[in-house]
C-alpha cells in the first residue's frame, strides 16, 4: 500500500512540473511575439520621422526664391525643389509611384515621367500639399500602419 501513495506523489509532481514547463513555453512565447511586435512598430515609426526628416532637409536646401512648389503628373503630387548651383539650374523631384517613394533630379527645362528616379523608401501612401498663401508645404507620409506628416515654411527667406 505505501508504495501505491509513492507512485501517486510521484506522478502528481510529474504532471505538475509538466503543467509548469508547458505554461513557461507559452510565457515565453507569448513574450517574444509582443517583442516582435514593439520592435515592428518602432521600425515603421523610425523609417516614416527618417522619410520626413529627409524631405523636409531636402526642401530647405532649394537657393531659388519660391524654388519650392507642389506640381502634378499623371494624378500624382510630385514635389519640385528646384536649385542653381555653378550656373546650373536643376530640380529635384520627389514622388511615389507604385508605392515606393523616389526622389529624382533633372536640368530645370527637362520633362520627366514617374518612372525616373531612384528609391528613397517603401510607402503605402506619399502626399504633398502647399497653402499658397501661407506659404506652409505639408509632407504626409502613410507607411506599414501609420500616417505622419509635417508642415514645413517655405516662404522667401533667401
Amino acid at each position: 500500500m505505501k508504495k501505491k501513495a509513492h507512485s501517486i506523489d510521484m506522478l502528481f509532481m510529474l504532471v505538475l512540473f509538466a503543467i509548469f514547463a508547458v505554461m513557461s513555453v507559452m510565457l515565453i512565447l507569448m513574450g517574444s511575439n509582443v517583442y516582435g511586435k514593439i520592435v515592428d512598430s518602432s521600425e515603421n515609426n523610425n523609417n516614416a520621422r527618417n522619410i520626413l526628416s529627409y524631405v523636409t532637409n531636402k526642401v530647405r536646401t532649394s537657393s531659388v526664391e519660391n524654388g519650392v512648389y507642389v506640381e502634378e503628373k499623371d494624378g500624382v503630387p510630385v514635389l519640385v525643389i528646384e536649385n542653381v548651383e555653378a550656373d546650373y539650374e536643376y530640380k529635384t523631384l520627389i514622388f511615389c509611384n507604385d508605392g515606393k517613394l523616389k526622389e529624382s533630379t533633372i536640368a530645370r527645362n527637362d520633362d520627366y515621367n514617374l518612372d525616373f528616379g531612384d528609391i528613397l523608401a517603401e510607402v503605402k501612401g506619399f502626399n504633398v500639399t502647399i497653402d499658397q498663401t501661407t506659404r506652409v508645404l505639408t509632407i504626409s507620409i502613410e507607411s506599414e500602419n501609420q500616417k505622419k506628416s509635417i508642415d514645413v515654411y517655405v516662404g522667401t527667406y533667401r
